[in-house]
């Protein structure tokens, strides 16, 4: 009776063990340095974890972006706050619940929008301290591939103009001749449309000779980039 008596008390005294070592030791939250890019619809994972690679069980979870109390998502006492959580973000965004024993604190973030890009804190605390990393989201939209005409305002200065439409954020405009030498241009015009997407509009001035122009629209974000060639006859 007594052996029996004494695997209980141990057994009960390894579960506490367990469940606090979490909250007794100190800990490092880690993110990427790179930022995470995606397009709009796409599934976002920003990696979180925590060094050394304890549970993450007991801990609160708190992702923000900007603001600390304006919530993504919150994890506390075992489970999701969602009454404190942004409506923007209910049923978009969640936690690997499986992952939280390995430290993994990483938030998933579901049919991603234009208005996610940013910067986002994942700050992970416990009674002894609390620990944060900056994780950058980009939300990259490739836009229409350009479109060269030529434009003749008014007077004897003809202007090519290239526009692209759908981007995000805004891209750069380049253009170049057919030697590849870069042609100065005037600063784009940028409008924005009802869901945040950005149309460029560029205009270079155009002389009377035979050249071929090119207009490259390139992202800011690393991904390819869209071009378009326009030939100048001598008589146009």
């Amino acid at each position: 009776m007594e052996s029996d008596q004494s695997q209980w008390l141990f057994l009960t005294l390894l579960f506490l063990h367990q469940s606090c070592v979490s909250g007794s030791v100190r800990f490092e939250v880690h993110g990427p340095a790179a930022p995470v890019v995606v397009s709009p619809g796409e599934d976002a994972v920003l990696p979180c974890y925590l060094s050394p690679e304890i549970s993450a069980e007991d801990l609160e979870i708190r992702w923000f972006k900007k603001n600390y109390h304006d919530l993504i998502c919150l994890y506390e006492s075992g489970q999701y706050n969602l009454v404190r959580q942004n409506p923007a973000y209910r049923d978009r965004a969640g936690l690997f619940l499986q992952e939280l024993h390995r430290g993994n604190v990483s938030l998933t973030l579901r049919d991603v929008r234009r208005s996610d890009h940013g910067q986002y804190t994942c700050l992970v605390g416990s009674k002894l301290m609390e620990d944060e990393a900056v994780i950058n989201l980009g939300v990259r939209a490739l836009g229409s591939q350009p479109s060269v005409s030529l434009h003749s305002p008014g007077g004897d200065q003809a202007q090519l103009l290239c526009r692209s439409e759908g981007w995000f954020p805004q891209p750069a405009v380049i253009w170049t001749d057919r030697d590849g030498n870069k042609v100065t241009s005037q600063p784009p015009t940028v409008d924005t449309d009802s869901q945040g997407f950005l149309s460029v509009s560029s205009y270079i001035p155009v002389k009377q000779e035979s050249n071929i122009f090119s207009c490259l629209v390139r992202s800011t974000q690393p991904e390819p980039d869209w071009e378009s060639q326009l030939h100048i006859p001598s008589e146009y």
